[in-house]
């Protein structure tokens, strides 16, 4: 085993020994974020569930995309049922083995789901995996969706990866509850303590240079940090990062 090979081990390994502690949805999102797509990239994470033939599905979203969230889909399928119905029968043809789908679009003309739609139209590859569930006759597909033209399968570990990310999915707490609320309050805790300071100073109405020269910084600096500010709160203005932003409780 090369060096390289010793460390993609290692790190698959920490990975599914994280899964273990999964409790909630908040969880499964922070360790979907924070170490699965550290191995297996990816910008949206879909697990659909339930009657395929009949089209009565469940689902839950993880993403990295402002707006493509679990409650928005559920309000109003729409498309979005056909297309993994059709995504599960191309898995049952397949053997029922995983497959790649390159040059993918989801179709946001669709009026039944406009904003869901027009937020996947970034998407450009999938990768569909599903496990069958006899028992239970409620089988899961799970459809990762990323920016990239060709999906970047960087390891030969899924195999190993999913039937953990399986089970910490269906042993978290009420699959049906809105989460929202939790993954704001993620995100702003996501912050490092150098963007925390960066947004107090927004707040007092400081401008880059004041900032960059209080906290003894390039004005470049204050720039990126803020770049990264605005992608964990899902903002794009100042404005709207202060009205999100809820400061760190002081022990």
């Amino acid at each position: 085993m090369t060096v390289q090979e010793k460390h993609d081990w290692d790190v698959l390994i920490e990975v599914i020994q994280r899964s273990y502690h999964i409790k909630k949805h908040l969880d499964f999102f922070r360790w979907q974020q924070d170490y699965l797509s550290s191995i297996f990239p990816h910008d949206v994470l879909i697990a659909v569930w339930g009657d395929f033939s009949k089209r009565v599905l469940s689902y839950d979203v993880c993403s990295k995309i402002s707006g493509v969230r679990t409650q928005s889909l559920r309000e109003s399928p729409g498309q979005i049922n056909h297309i993994m119905s059709d995504l599960y029968q191309r898995w049952l043809s397949n053997s029922e083995r995983w497959y790649r789908i390159n040059n993918f679009s989801v179709d946001h003309s669709n009026v039944g789901l406009p904003e869901f739609n027009n937020k996947l139209s970034v998407i450009n590859s999938i990768l569909v995996y599903g496990l069958r569930d006899i028992r239970g006759n409620n089988d899961c597909l799970y459809v990762f969706m990323s920016k990239e033209y060709e999906f970047p399968l960087s390891t030969p570990s899924l195999g190993m990866l999913m039937p953990h990310l399986d089970a910490a999915l269906r042993r978290v707490e009420n699959p049906e509850c809105d989460i929202d609320d939790e993954l704001s309050e993620y995100h702003v805790q996501g912050l490092s303590d150098r963007e925390h300071e960066i947004v107090h100073w927004v707040r007092l109405g400081k401008t880059n240079h004041e900032i960059s020269i209080i906290l003894s910084i390039s004005p470049n600096t204050v720039k990126n940090h803020l770049k990264r500010i605005f992608s964990k709160l899902d903002v794009s203005s100042r404005a709207q990062a202060v009205a999100t932003y809820v400061p760190p409780k002081l022990n």
